[in-house]
């Protein structure tokens, strides 16, 4: 099954067949996009087991939303976006997001922007996975959403309810944070 190709007429009935509350369909859907669904909650939990959970949840809420999937996008990009928000959720749910820094702490300095590590070029991705999870909670978010989601600070703010300058300071952290684990794992 082509994924990405939402004319694709075995999605539109495996979507169709899960809005209707097939098992089935919903099961298979599960498992096409297990991996990639999972890949999106490694990257906010601390560990497997927390992952399971996000996905868990965030599944819960494909399901439960179908009916609101209008078929003008990507259904990949649809599931996504209700799989990171489930994240998000499942973060404020289950941990406390009070590590908040105000912008008027933060030197300019503290907010520069950094070129590509070439030490990044030489870790694998689960290496790479594992750094990311060490990262307090809200700098990871933040990160996340930043880096993978593409989301802006002033987006990133709303959805966390923080400032636009605190996300910028999780993101410089949590930059710098990564820098210097690379390099002392080097």
């Amino acid at each position: 099954m082509d994924t990405e190709n939402r004319n694709d007429p075995k999605l539109i009935q495996l979507i169709a067949d899960c809005k209707r509350g097939s098992h089935r369909a919903q099961h298979k859907l599960f498992k096409t996009y297990y991996s990639h669904m999972f890949g999106i909650c490694m990257r906010y939990a601390s560990n497997p087991d927390e992952a399971e959970d996000m996905l868990s949840e965030g599944f819960l809420k494909i399901f439960s939303n179908l009916e609101q999937y209008e078929d003008t996008g990507s259904f990949e990009a649809w599931m996504k976006r209700v799989m990171t928000n489930a994240a998000i959720d499942f973060q404020r749910k289950y941990k406390t997001l009070i590590e908040t820094v105000e912008y008027e702490s933060v030197s300019e300095t503290e907010l520069q922007r950094y070129d590509v590590n070439p030490a990044l070029e030489k870790l694998s991705g689960d290496e790479l996975m594992e750094l990311i999870q060490e990262l307090p909670p809200v700098s990871r978010l933040v990160f996340n959403l930043y880096i993978f989601e593409n989301y802006t600070h002033a987006e990133i703010a709303e959805k966390l309810n923080i400032k636009e300058g605190t996300s910028h300071w999780h993101l410089n952290f949590a930059r710098n944070t990564l820098k210097q684990k690379i390099i002392n794992n080097r």
